[in-house]
């Protein structure tokens, strides 16, 4: 199967799970996995680590379409190399969101990140307001060469359907600007949220959320709007 929509139908047919069923174990909507089935919009690194994880799928196989689908029942011992396995994973989707053709950086260059515990202003937070809730370390590829990177945990269910679910962290570029289309950080009267920022050919200003039980949020001039920064991916744990 040359496509890797395809190879996951597959792996949802063998273990005869309805849409719903699969993408409720492996963290996204049914109306995303159908998208993902028919090879629409790419999908998520820890997509596809979920489901090697919760299946017993064939990494290389699921990626390329190289061997068996399913791993060998033989028992085996855990490789010592598996989380590096599932970083390069990682990285290589973090190409193909940022347009792919850059070199990558070795996985032992890492970058110390601030994960706030609370929302942050406009720019770059400051350690030193103690919201550091600790700090993670990150492959510097996944950030693409960008600067002043934090994270943030996500609350809510507004951007489920690109694969932001709640409990994910998102790791954000600060800055106060952003093209249309891109998901945000942004502040609207001091409340901090999550979304898609959409700007008309006129100029008009909204912010949509990625879940159709909600409806999009139009900037007006009375509110104090800001955007906070650009989100960059957004990660999960399992287990």
């Amino acid at each position: 199967m040359h496509s890797l929509g395809r190879r996951i139908r597959a792996v949802r047919s063998h273990a005869g799970l309805r849409q719903d069923e699969f993408g409720a174990k492996i963290g996204i909507s049914a109306n995303r996995l159908s998208e993902i089935e028919h090879d629409k919009g790419g999908t998520n690194a820890v997509v596809l680590i979920a489901i090697c994880k919760i299946f017993p799928v064939n990494p290389e196989w699921l990626l390329a379409g190289s061997g068996e689908m399913l791993k060998s029942t033989e028992p085996s011992v855990e490789r010592k190399d598996d989380i590096s396995d599932r970083l390069h994973t990682l990285e290589r989707q973090m190409e193909r969101f940022g347009g792919g053709g850059r070199g990558r950086t070795p996985l032992e260059n890492l970058l110390r990140i601030p994960l706030y515990s609370s929302a942050v202003p406009a720019g770059m937070p400051d350690p030193a307001t103690g919201d550091v809730e600790e700090y993670l370390d990150m492959p510097a590829s996944w950030t693409r060469g960008k600067k002043n990177i934090y994270a943030l945990k996500v609350n809510g269910d507004s951007m489920i359907d690109i694969g932001i679910m709640p409990g994910d962290t998102l790791l954000v570029e600060a800055g106060d600007n952003a093209r249309d289309g891109q998901v945000v950080i942004a502040s609207i009267n001091a409340e901090v949220t999550v979304k898609t920022l959409c700007i008309s050919p006129g100029g008009t200003v909204s912010l949509a959320p990625e879940n159709r039980r909600y409806r999009p949020i139009a900037i007006t001039p009375e509110m104090d709007f800001r955007i906070m920064g650009i989100v960059l991916a957004a990660l999960r744990h399992y287990g």
